[in-house]
């Protein structure tokens, strides 16, 4: 999980290696401990908990003000049982239009919205960079981490949380009640959840679209993106025609989609399936449309013009789906960390605050529409609700639910956790403990077992015990 680059010893290299000499083994085992000494001196051993929540800060919100007032200490907001967090401003612009007058509009600078809790010895924290002489004047230990938050007086830790890698191309062989064992799957995972799945069914291939409710044949998807001629189609998916075996697996396909040659049925086609009954063709196909554009493949591109992209993209899913059904390449293994991303408290908060923050728009969107249908003037940063973000973030970080407090039975469960002070070893691996989402009932062994892809990755010093061994 730790990343980085370091600088090389001069001194230590010298003494270690002389010009021509041969290096023992033992010289060798030497050099590479003063190298990882020297790693872990230099990015301790929770940089990854810091640099993601530095990364929280810089990307996803949009402006902290830095003249903030003056914050309690951390000590203090421990003791007094206070949250330790940052001010959090932004600029906003009201433009009101009437009808034969001029836009008029009107600017508020440093309007507060809400309070971000801060990651203690963060970029953000008042700690970061401090002597350790100005941290014990603070009742600060100087070998404490940090990289945990202080919430209504209590240290909490984020676990980082394992996923499936996003707007990545996997194929899986998954049994069906309703489709034969043998069946293969190329699964496309989008951010945020949800997406478009093809499969090879017996010797078609189908596509399984976002609000398409049947299955499409993939080479009617290829001609809803224009697409029409096999011939064209099939450059997007066999890259080399002299391969009769390929060739041989996708004629079943072209042979079903063979009665629909035109890219305006091919829509059709498609928006009859997904479009609510009794509209009009033409309504139909710019339903399809917009599916196609905005929600197949939108890490490919959502703006006009994408569809050659997206075609190369559909035709490679098809190819890797071919490639294992002829067995040329192996299915894709779901434990690999290769096929893995870890969400630490970057992605995690940045999740929370998207939710947040779309929940103040909408107040602040109603409000100023109140007073807009009284045909009056209004402040529009009086329309902020600050309590929305300060207290949606500090539930999440307080309870370990972490979502929506309205729908706290879809919120993930155990996220945030009181950090362990049992000891320092124990402090330093709650810090950097991983969690997988994975059932705890669940009875297959492969998830729970080390995987030599994670060597160097995650540490495997310890695991619980019981239902939860492994995950």
């Amino acid at each position: 999980m730790n990343k980085g680059m370091f600088e090389e010893d001069d001194e230590t290299e010298e003494a270690l290696f002389e010009e021509d000499e041969e290096i023992s083994s033992e010289q060798w085992q030497e050099a590479c401990w003063v190298v990882i000494s020297a790693y872990f001196d230099e990015k301790g051993l929770v940089r990854q908990q810091l640099d993601s929540f530095d990364e929280f800060i810089q990307m996803n919100v949009q402006r902290i003000v830095e003249d903030s007032p003056p914050v309690e200490l951390q000590s203090e907001a421990r003791l007094r049982n206070l949250t330790y967090s940052s001010p959090l401003y932004i600029d906003i612009t009201k433009t009101m239009t009437r009808s034969g007058e001029e836009p008029k509009e009107t600017k508020y600078e440093k309007v507060f919205v809400g309070k971000i809790p801060i990651m203690l010895r963060s970029s953000y924290c008042m700690l970061a960079n401090m002597s350790d002489r100005d941290l014990s004047e603070l009742n600060e230990c100087p070998l404490d981490p940090g990289g945990y938050f202080v919430i209504n007086g209590s240290e909490k830790v984020l676990i980082a949380q394992e996923k499936m890698a996003t707007n990545t191309v996997y194929v899986f062989s998954m049994k069906d009640g309703n489709r034969p064992t043998s069946t293969l799957w190329v699964n496309m995972l989008p951010r945020g959840g949800g997406g478009s799945k093809k499969s090879a069914m017996g010797p078609k291939i189908i596509a399984i679209l976002p609000y398409i409710k049947q299955e499409i044949p993939v080479m009617i998807v290829f001609r809803a993106l224009g697409f029409v001629s096999d011939h064209d189609i099939l450059e997007h998916i066999i890259y080399d025609f002299e391969d009769p075996e390929m060739m041989e697996m996708v004629k079943p396909s072209l042979d079903e989609a063979f009665v629909i040659q035109e890219q305006n049925v091919a829509l059709n086609f498609i928006g009859a399936r997904g479009a609510k009954p009794g509209v009009t063709k033409e309504q139909r196909i710019k339903y399809a449309r917009e599916i196609l554009q905005k929600e197949m493949l939108p890490h490919v591109g959502i703006s006009d013009f994408c569809e050659t992209k997206k075609a190369y993209f559909l035709g490679y899913m098809v190819h890797r789906l071919l490639l294992a059904a002829l067995g040329r390449r192996e299915l894709d293994d779901r434990d690999h960390m290769g096929n893995k991303r870890l969400d630490l408290a970057g992605p995690l908060l940045a999740f929370l605050f998207r939710a947040l923050f779309r929940n103040l728009l909408k107040e602040v969107r109603l409000t100023a529409q109140k007073y807009i249908n009284k045909n009056g003037d209004f402040m529009l940063d009086l329309c902020v609700k600050t309590p929305l973000i300060t207290r949606g973030l500090a539930y999440s970080l307080a309870t370990g639910n972490w979502g929506d407090q309205k729908k706290a039975h879809q919120s993930r469960a155990g996220v945030s956790q009181v950090l362990n002070r049992l000891t320092y070893t124990a402090t330093l691996s709650h810090l950097r403990r991983c969690n997988s989402p994975i059932g705890r009932e669940g009875k297959l062994a492969k998830p729970r077992q080390l995987h030599n892809t994670q060597w160097g990755m995650v540490c495997p010093a310890e695991t619980p015990e019981g239902q939860a061994v492994g995950l």
